[in-house]
This record gives C-alpha cells, structure tokens and sequence, in this order.
C-alpha cells in the first residue's frame, strides 16, 4: 500500500487538504514471461477482460479437445461397431444358409442311398422291363421321402434311367417329363471330385407347367446316378424355390443402398434393387470374391460411378459358394456425419454456455473490486466521506475493510493535523508578528532620538503620539486578521512619522475602492513595504519621492499596489528578489527580513499562489503587488 502524503493550509478560516499522492493502494501488473514471450497485452486490461481472455480460450481449448477425442473414439466405435455388424449379418446368414443347405443335401444323400429307388433302377436295366403298378408306388415313396421340408424344396426330379422319362413332382403332383442329362453331366466334369452339385439360380422348364402364377425360378443341386460321367444313367435333382433365397437375401437391413447377395462360379444371385451408383457390375463383383484366398474377410472396391464400397464376405461350407454384403462406405459412416455434427452443436452449445458462465463468474468476482475502484477514485478526488458496506469474509472483504479502516484513521489524522496546523500557523504568525515590531519600533526611536538632539521638541512629541497611535491600531486588541480599513489608518500614521523624519522630502496618496475596505488582511501588511519604499526607494532618488497605494478588487482577489517613483532596482536584483519570495528563502540579496516576513504570512492566511511580488526598473522605480482574499 502506497504512502499518503497530507498539507493542511489554511484559506479565510477554512483549512483544505492536498495529497501529495492520491494513490492509495495499486496493484502493479507484471510481465509474464514464458519462454521469452512476455504477455504484455494482460498489463493494460481491467481484471474482468483479463479472466474473460484467460478463462474462456482455455475452457474453449479444453471442450475443443473433449469434442475432438470424443469424436474420434466416437467415429472409430461407429465405424467398428458398423463393420461388426454387417460382418455378424453375413456370418449369421452364411450359418443359416449353410444349416438349410446342409439339410437338403443330406435328404438328396439319404435319397441316392434308397433301397426303394435302387431296386426299381436295377429291375429297369432290363430294356424289356415295364414298370408295374406296384413299382409306381414304390416310386411315388420314394418322391414322398425326397421332400423333407415343403417350405424349401420346391421340386424334385428323378431319373434312374437315361432312356426312360423322368419323374419330376412339384405341390404333391407327379408326372413323367422328357429330360436330358446331358447338360448335367458337362456341370459334374467342371467339379469331378465334388459328389453333390449345384446350379445357381435359372428358370425350371417344368415348373410352369404345374403353376402358371409361378416365376419358374429355382436352384438346383443334384447327384448323378453311375460310376463316373460316362457311365452316368441317372440323376437325382432338387429345387430350391427362390423365395427362399429371396426372404433370406432381402431380410436384412444393411443400409439403405447396401445389399446381401451370393456368387457362385456360374453367376450371382441379388435381389435388393438399389441405385446404380451404388451398384457393383456382376462381371467385376464375381471374379474378385471368388479368387479371394481367404473364407472370409473385407475388402473395399470403388465402383464405376467413384463411390467406395465395402464388401464384407464368407463362404458357405456345403457349396464352397460366396455370401457378401455389399455396402457404400459413405452410408456406412452416415452415423459418424450425425455424431461429426452433434458434436459441434454441442461445443458450439457448451461455447455459448462457457462464455455466459465465464461472464456471469467475472462479475461476480469483479463486482466488489470494481465497486472498491470507484470508491479509491472518488478518494483520489478529496472525498473521504464514503460509505463501505460489509462484504464477504473473503479476500475482498478483508480489502474494503483494511480501506474502511485506513480512511476512518485518515480522517482522524486529517483532524489532529488540522488542529496541529492551526496551532502551529497561529504561533509562527505570532512569532513574526513580534520580530516586525521591534524592527519598526527600533528605526522610530531612532527618529525621534534624532529630533530630540536637534531640539525639535514639538516635532519629536507628535511623531511619540503618531507612534502610540500607530501601535494602538497594530495591536487590534490582539487580533491577526483585521479589516483593510484599519491597515489603511495604520498605514496613514506610519506616513505621519515619516514625514516627521523626513520632512517634504515625498508624498503619497492612497486611493482605496469601497468594496474592499471590508475584507480582512493580515495586521502589519503595508507598513515594511512602505518602509522599503522610503528607505531603499525615494532615499537613493534625486528627485521628489512619491508612494501611491491603491487597493481595488480583480477577479475575487483582493489587490494592493505600492508604487513608488524612486530609484528603482535592476533586473538582477529583482529577479532574486522573485525567486527568494517564490521559494520562501531570505537572504541579503534577495528578500530582506520585513519583505519575507510579509509575504510568509500571507501564504500562511491565504494561501501558497497569494503573497508579494515585484515590479521595477531602474531610475523608473518600484511596485509591490499584495494579493489576497
């Protein structure tokens, strides 16, 4: 806390106090130095912009960067859990698939091993042998047990002999078609290790027959009957419908534009109708799943129309046959996007909240300082009359209670200062008071020392009287301050007594406006100054002296000139005269002891600007300046 500095002065009975220093207390900004960078902008910044600037960019970095990691570990769970769950929709399709499969290749195996249909095919290598009543019920249960699950199977063909019809029964309905085995045996010489075949899906040429509603698609797997291809003279064929494949393929919900589908080396089967540029060429799909070394796994493709697609696949066991998800990546990630831009809404959100609580929190705690500022500056003004309430038990309210008390215990100061003040003003005026005197009262005695030796009773008896008249006014019944129209009689007596020493050797006049004769002014004011103007003035002149007194009021000061026409003083000379006056210094070459003496006791009444000041030039003579209010 920084020192008060208190003058008292006293001005026409009030008594006014300056601060030399009118900070009470400051708190000095330092440099922040990191690094060598010093943060100089915080030095020039009130408290509150400064906990605005530094509290709102690090609560901002800090949401940025929580946004930030939590969207990347957000995006990075989306992106995996997304990957998961396509790869658990085609690992739980391909299980499926593979299960319902595996079932009906083991009612086609079962059927190839029927005792039923292995006696009918060796009573009809006979080429003379008709089948007999009996052999077409043996053979229509044989049909009956080739069907195990009526949802799936949508027909089954039989042919245990190449140069006889086939039987072929669909909806529990047989009949004896014309088949060629030909194009079966050409499917079994692509894959000849593989007992059980398969033909993706085509159209059935016998199932409109039975349906006309019916789309014929089907897919085909079969066992041919024989040895080996050439010596194959029969085949077991069944048909799986297509809707099954269709509920199976179309069920999941992939994406909007992603789409379940199974390749095979003869072809492709999708049926989710989705927009071309979303779509991948079958002739480019087909050859990329199935030269993949792996069972299963992913790879991305970019497709003609730019975009990127994953295609998440696995391998049926049963048929070795690819079962892929095919899925734009954009779409993938479209869950990413929304959290992308839920997330920034929220920063901006929490940006907003941060920027209202960041304030809301600076006033708070800038409230009571900004309230302890005003009340320092109205301080630094002069006015100590201010209230403090009580504040918190906090920093702050331990601050304005140190204030509180300091500016009580200024003002106590301030009081025993003004009291100590006076009592020294009144005695230091007393005290020159009673060195002007004896000073006057030595040079008069002299005079009529004087006029006695010369035997000039008469003249020596009215300047005795003049002296007690003069001395009668001086002592104003012990009052310092008297009217100017005392000091103006007191003036006039001290004339009489030197024109009694000095007979017609000058004359004077006084002209005095009425409206100041009721002001006060200090006792003995005019009468050191006369004195000079008699002895240091018109004395060293030649010619006739003249002192002219005139008092008269400019601008609420009073003003009282002395002019005299004597021998005036050089501007050397009058300049130190000015600044021992103005730097309150007595000396032989400047202001002598009545002038000092003078001019001291005025800036004690009145004030440090009121006081003596000079005007002269040589052979032109000399003007005093009293001013004073």
């Amino acid at each position: 806390m920084a020192n008060v500095f208190i003058t008292a002065f006293r001005v026409s009975g009030w008594v006014g106090f300056h601060f030399s220093k009118t900070v009470l207390f400051s708190i000095e900004p330092c440099d922040y130095n990191y690094g060598g960078v010093t943060l100089s902008f915080i030095r020039n910044r009130s408290l509150k912009s400064t906990i605005l600037v530094i509290i709102i960019p690090i609560i901002m970095l800090f949401v940025f960067i929580t946004g930030l990691f939590s969207y990347l570990l957000a995006s990075s769970q989306l992106q995996k859990n997304a990957f998961t769950s396509i790869s658990d929709t085609v690992s739980q399709t391909q299980r499926f698939l593979n299960d319902k499969l595996t079932d009906v290749v083991t009612s086609l195996t079962i059927l190839v091993s029927d005792s039923d249909l292995s006696d009918i095919t060796m009573r009809t290598e006979n080429p003379a042998y008709n089948l007999q009543t009996e052999d077409y019920l043996q053979l229509n249960r044989v049909l009956n047990r080739a069907s195990p699950d009526r949802a799936l199977i949508d027909s089954t063909l039989i042919l245990y002999n190449h140069d006889r019809p086939a039987f072929y029964r669909k909806d529990d309905l047989t009949e004896q078609v014309k088949f060629s085995l030909e194009p079966y045996r050409l499917g079994q010489a692509t894959d000849p290790i593989s007992v059980i075949h398969w033909v993706t899906l085509h159209t059935d040429p016998f199932g409109a027959s039975f349906n006309q509603n019916d789309s014929g698609k089907v897919v085909s797997l079969y066992n041919l009957l024989g040895k080996d291809v050439e010596h194959s003279k029969g085949i077991i064929l069944f048909n799986i419908k297509d809707s099954f494949f269709q509920t199976i393929l179309s069920n999941p919900a992939i994406s909007n534009n992603g789409y379940l589908c199974l390749i095979s080396d003869d072809g492709i089967i999708s049926y989710k109708k989705v927009a071309g540029k979303y779509r991948i060429k079958d002739s480019e799909l087909q050859p990329i799943i199935l030269q993949t070394t792996q069972a299963s796994g992913q790879i991305t493709i970019t497709n003609e129309y730019g975009n990127e697609m994953l295609i998440v696949y696995d391998t049926l066991r049963i048929n070795k046959w690819k079962i892929a998800a095919v899925v734009p990546k954009d779409e993938l990630l479209h869950n990413v996007n929304y959290i992308k831009y839920l997330i920034l809404v929220i920063m901006f959100i929490l940006f907003v909240i941060v920027i209202f609580f960041s304030n809301f929190l600076a006033n708070i705690i800038t409230k009571p300082i900004i309230q302890l500022t005003r009340k320092i500056n109205s301080i630094e003004e002069g006015n100590l009359d201010i209230e403090f309430r009580d504040l918190s038990r906090n920093e702050i309210g331990v601050l304005n209670k140190g204030i509180r008390d300091m500016i009580h215990r200024i003002k106590q100061l301030l009081k025993q200062i003004e009291k100590e003040q006076e009592k020294k003003r009144k005695a230091e005026l007393a005290a020159l008071q009673f060195q002007i005197r004896p000073h006057f009262l030595y040079n008069t005695l002299y005079s009529i020392k004087h006029l006695i030796e010369m035997d000039e009773k008469k003249e020596a008896s009215q300047m005795v009287t003049s002296l007690s008249d003069f001395f009668r006014i001086s002592i104003s019944k012990g009052n310092e301050i008297i009217p100017v129209s005392q000091e103006i009689e007191h003036i006039k007596h001290y004339f009489t007594i030197q024109e009694l020493r000095y007979g017609d050797s000058f004359t004077y006049e006084i002209d005095v406006e009425p409206a100041i004769l009721d002001f006060k002014i200090v006792k003995l004011t005019l009468q050191p100054i006369v004195e000079n103007a008699i002895y240091h003035g018109i004395k060293n002149s030649l010619k006739k002296g003249h002192i002219r007194i005139k008092a008269f009021i400019q601008d609420d000061d009073c003003i009282i000139r002395i002019e005299d026409n004597g021998a005036g003083m050089a501007p050397e000379q009058l300049d130190q005269i000015n600044v021992s006056l103005s730097n309150m210094n007595m000396s032989e070459d400047g202001a002598g002891f009545g002038i000092y003496n003078v001019h001291k006791r005025l800036q004690l009444n009145y004030g440090m600007k009121y006081g003596l000041s000079y005007e002269s030039s040589s052979e032109t003579g000399t003007v005093v300046i009293v001013t004073f209010r």
